[in-house]
């Protein structure tokens, strides 16, 4: 037994390594070392326009070396068309196209991203074909994608002469294609005005001839007489002519001239800019200089008490850079401006604090902020019956300048300026903004300062009513009386600090505190707060009202358009509302005991598919606090707003 052991550990290794190698022999080849035939050699990814292979490949848990597996494949080309839709390439299509040779799988991923092929247009009747075209963030051989898709009916949909866009995109088998169709619905642009009394304020005459698409161009034009004669006041009369040139020669920049004709002098103004047109854009840009000759009236206790001339010359230049995504976005600008004022004294009624200064100044600054951009498509919230994005993101940004001699200012001084501006939807019902903005000027102590502050809250569909009238639609078909009750709370406060004599602010009908005078109120900081519930009125009843006048003005205007229906879209709205304002001097004498209270009632109304129309109004307002007796007195203002 021992002598059987000792054997065992004499062994020869080489005859170990020699019994090894024939097992393995004997082994099949294709146990050990696997199907050679089955192994991954190559993975071709075509078709990717919009990401990397690697991007793509990163996605794949088939890989090169790898055994080749259909399943897994499957999930793979599922995955990558999964992360196209993901990333709002709604069109992709993915394929694979495995082929086996003797050495191995060679895969093939094929990628169609989804390519615009024919695009139509319904609906202009007016505007060219090439200007609806060129606001398309997309043409034929792009890659549709569904951001450019929202933000391009937006762009259509900020046109002065388009009521409402839609973009519909298909896939078109036959072609393999993305057919778009672009429907619009054109407002009726060609506006006049002859209005004797648009504001019971004054004295008021308007004549205005007004075309915004210009020969269906986007050009637009606008010739206006206006002559006013406030209280006390002899009548000024004054001539203004505008004209717009938006995408000068096929760019993105636009042209705005403007001249106004007045007694007291002419004033003008050029500028020329290139806005961020498109979230996509890295780069924005404006120049602007004009003129200005004005008579500015300072009020105290509700009386005029002192009247100047006011010269200013103007001229600014500015370049914005943008970083980062549609929705996220950092931008650093630079800017200078430069503002020549000149006062005049005309008249002076009485002594009073009124001391206006004539001032040169020239900045040079830097400029930066963020902003996180969302938009909630809505109706009804500033205008009435089109379509409108309400701003559901936020922006803040600061800037930083600095006057010298040396360059034309009148002294040496810094300047600061701070922007936040923000706006929120609230399960589709509340909506509100608000914007906060100060600026101050200073050298070794703060000299002037201007801070002001807005906020609106709209409660839409208070009885979920839904919208009544659409542009594109008409009134929407619910029985003889159909209304929407909406709910608005507005603040709005401005304040200036530093600045006595130079300006003032002011508080009465002008800006909002309905049932007192126009300038009733003056100091130098100002909260006004509106309550305003409205009824909006639809139905077959109100419907036929707006068939009846569309049928009258279908009759006027046969001489100038043919064959076309000259649709109002009459809508009209019931208000109830409440005003609460307070103004006052300095802090010292801050005491909202003294506020100023008003209470009424009224009707608005619009002419929705009309371009520029302007909200009418009748209100019958009540003061509650005024200076003099009786205490309730009410007032009755008729005029036009541009805002609902």
């Amino acid at each position: 037994m021992t002598s059987n052991l000792n054997e065992s550990k004499n062994t020869n290794p080489f005859f170990l390594m020699f019994l090894v190698f024939i097992v393995l022999f004997c082994i099949d080849e294709k146990a050990v070392f696997g199907n050679q035939t089955n192994v991954v050699r190559d993975i071709v990814i075509t078709g990717n326009q919009s990401f990397s292979q690697k991007q793509i490949l990163s996605l794949m848990l088939t890989e090169v070396g790898k055994q080749y597996d259909a399943d897994t494949l499957k999930k793979d080309t599922e995955k990558i068309a999964q992360f196209y839709k993901n990333s709002d390439i709604t069109f992709a299509r993915v394929k694979n196209i495995p082929k086996k040779f003797n050495d191995g799988v060679y895969i093939s991923i094929e990628i169609d991203e989804g390519t615009i092929g024919k695009i139509s247009l319904y609906g202009n009747s007016k505007t060219k074909d090439n200007i609806i075209l060129r606001e398309l963030l997309f043409e034929a051989g792009d890659i549709y994608t569904e951001p450019d898709r929202i933000e391009s009916e937006r762009i259509l949909r900020q046109k002065s002469y388009i009521g409402a866009a839609k973009i519909e995109p298909k896939w078109d088998e036959a072609s393999k294609r993305v057919a778009i169709d672009v429907t619009i619905t054109e407002f009726f642009t060609l506006t006049g005005a002859l209005d004797p009394g648009i504001n019971n304020q004054s004295h008021y005459l308007l004549a205005e001839l007004r075309e915004p698409n210009l020969l269906g161009s986007g050009q637009g034009g606008e010739v206006r007489y206006e002559r006013i004669s406030e209280v006390d006041e002899k009548p000024r009369g004054f001539i203004t002519m505008k004209y717009r040139i938006p995408r000068l020669v096929n760019s993105h920049w636009n042209f705005d001239g403007e001249y106004i004709q007045k007694r007291e002098g002419d004033s003008w103004s050029v500028v020329f800019e290139r806005p961020q047109y498109t979230l996509k854009s890295r780069w924005s840009a404006g120049f602007s200089i004009s003129e200005q000759i004005n008579h500015v009236r300072w009020f105290e206790n509700g009386m005029k008490t002192d009247t100047f001339e006011q010269v200013i010359h103007r001229s600014s230049v500015g370049i914005q850079r943008y970083y980062g995504s549609r929705e996220r976005q950092n931008y650093v600008g630079l800017w200078t401006n430069s503002q020549r004022t000149e006062y005049e004294p005309i008249e002076s009624i009485t002594v009073s604090a009124a001391a206006p200064i004539n001032r040169d100044i020239t900045r040079i600054g830097v400029m930066v902020g963020r902003k996180n951009v969302a938009y909630h498509q809505t109706r009804f919230i500033r205008s009435m019956g089109g379509d409108e994005d309400f701003f559901s993101g936020s922006q803040y940004s600061v800037s930083f300048g600095y006057a010298s001699p040396l360059y034309g200012a009148d002294r040496s001084e810094s300047y600061v300026g701070l922007l936040y501006n923000t706006g929120w939807v609230y399960r589709n019902h509340v909506f509100g903004s608000t914007l906060m903005a100060y600026a101050t000027s200073f050298t070794n102590q703060i000299e002037d300062s201007l801070f002001q502050a807005r906020s609106s809250w709209y409660f839409r569909d208070v009885f979920n009513t839904g919208d009544i009238y659409r542009v594109d639609e008409g009134f929407r078909k619910d029985g003889l009386f159909d209304f929407q009750q909406t709910f608005v709370v507005q603040f709005k406060s401005d304040m200036q600090f530093g600045l006595s004599g130079e300006s003032q602010v002011i508080l009465g009908a002008y800006n909002g505190l309905r049932g007192y005078g126009l300038r009733q109120f003056s100091g130098e900081k100002m909260m006004l707060l509106s309550l305003e519930s409205r009824t909006l009125c639809g139905g077959a009843f109100f419907e036929n009202i707006n068939n009846g006048l569309t049928k009258i003005a279908t009759f006027f205007m046969k001489p100038f358009i043919r064959n076309r229906t000259v649709d109002l879209g009459l809508v009209l709205s019931g208000t109830v509302f409440a005003d609460f304002g307070y103004i006052w001097e300095n802090w010292n004498s801050f005491d909202i005991k003294h506020v100023k209270r008003s209470v009424g009632f009224g009707i608005r109304g619009s002419f929705a598919q009309i371009s520029g129309a302007g909200i009418f109004r009748f209100e019958l307002a009540y003061p509650l606090d005024p200076p003099f007796t009786p205490s309730i007195q009410p007032q009755l203002f008729y005029g036009i707003e541009r805002a609902f």
